[in-house]
């Protein structure tokens, strides 16, 4: 069986580096997986094959998936695609192309990734109802089959992502040393809330010497939170992998502003990495986490605590971090994912 991911791996955004892996978890079953880039998109941006300095060209490579450009206008041309197996996470050319790929008798998946709906995937689906949906978590999946099933889809799989595990390197805090408590995302206002420093003075105000990483700052978030104080260090996307940004902190933080998360891809890097995790209590975290974890936020106030807590008992932060660790071991175990996708590839190929 042959499977065409929609659009190249990236190395930031949750459903870009999920993308890649799952492709990894597809070939390591036994599929013959190829990865499409939408070369002259409709949309008139011009998409060029991957450069090497996106690290997922050499991974894919070395599993033996090839890149494969697809022209729009010329997708009937591009062998083996016609008849064959689409999937796309939350990939907005694929959008762009979905009626082409459609009108050549592709069977589309569609992995939206987030908890709501763009505006390019009402556009496209709403007519053109995907084949299948997948979704990450059953939470995601309670807040969004209604609008698929409205649109006439009627397959539908709860898979959870697949993720390749970290190298488990838990950082020791000493006592004496400053904490570092990191924030990694998307520079994306909605993944920043704009009281961060005030819940990480609050800490400090407790007597921790809190040490802040942030990545995937921007200007637009200079404004949104409010500068950065001296006590806290802001790169922008991209700036180190998520492996090296996990390796310099003791703890991380996940405050949302407005919406819920999914399946968060950094809660799977931060518990295989061996970073516990202080974050929102809804959403997909809880079902991620799991009813053993304790640092579970209802609401903003309850971060400092927890922070607090973690900061002056090591052998508590400890404890999160072989729980993350055992947990993260279990919900991305390669097998019975594969399993799953296998069972969804076979359902809607027959």
């Amino acid at each position: 069986m042959r499977i065409f991911l929609a659009g190249p791996p990236l190395t930031c955004g949750g459903g870009n580096v999920e993308a890649g892996d799952s492709a990894l978890l597809w070939r390591g079953a036994g599929l013959d997986v190829t990865c499409l880039y939408f070369e002259r998109c409709k949309c008139g941006k011009k998409v060029h094959m991957p450069e090497g300095s996106n690290p997922w060209v050499d991974r894919l490579a070395r599993a033996g998936i090839d890149f494969e450009a697809a022209p729009s206008g010329q997708l009937h041309d591009v062998e083996g695609l016609p008849g064959s197996i689409v999937v796309g996470f939350c990939h907005s050319h694929l959008l762009h192309n979905w009626p082409e790929l459609k009108s050549i008798g592709c069977r589309m998946i569609w992995s939206p990734c987030m908890c709501f709906r763009m505006l390019d995937e009402n556009e496209a689906l709403k007519d053109m109802p995907p084949t299948a949906v997948h979704f990450q978590s059953r939470y995601q999946m309670w807040q969004s089959v209604k609008d698929y099933e409205g649109w006439g889809c009627e397959e539908f799989a709860h898979i959870p992502g697949a993720f390749s595990q970290f190298r488990y390197n838990p950082r020791p805090h000493k006592p004496g040393e400053p904490f570092v408590i990191g924030r990694l995302a998307r520079p994306d206002r909605m993944k920043w809330n704009p009281h961060l420093w005030d819940i990480l003075k609050a800490v400090r105000a407790s007597g921790v010497d809190v040490r802040a990483l942030c990545q995937g700052w921007s200007e637009e978030l200079d404004f949104h939170c409010g500068e950065p104080p001296g006590w806290a260090t802001c790169l922008p996307q991209d700036e180190l992998s998520s492996e090296e940004f996990l390796g310099r902190c003791h703890a991380m933080i996940a405050p949302n502003w407005g919406v819920n998360e999914n399946w968060p891809r950094i809660g799977l890097e931060a518990m295989s990495a061996g970073v516990p995790l202080v974050v929102d209590s809804r959403g997909g975290w809880i079902e991620m986490l799991g009813d053993g974890y304790d640092s579970l936020c209802e609401k903003l106030g309850d971060y400092v605590p927890a922070l607090v807590d973690l900061a002056q008992d090591e052998e508590r932060r400890m404890d999160a971090i072989r729980y993350g660790r055992a947990r993260v071991e279990r919900i991305a175990d390669p097998e019975p994912l594969a399993e799953k996708w296998l069972e969804l590839f076979s359902r809607i190929a027959a």
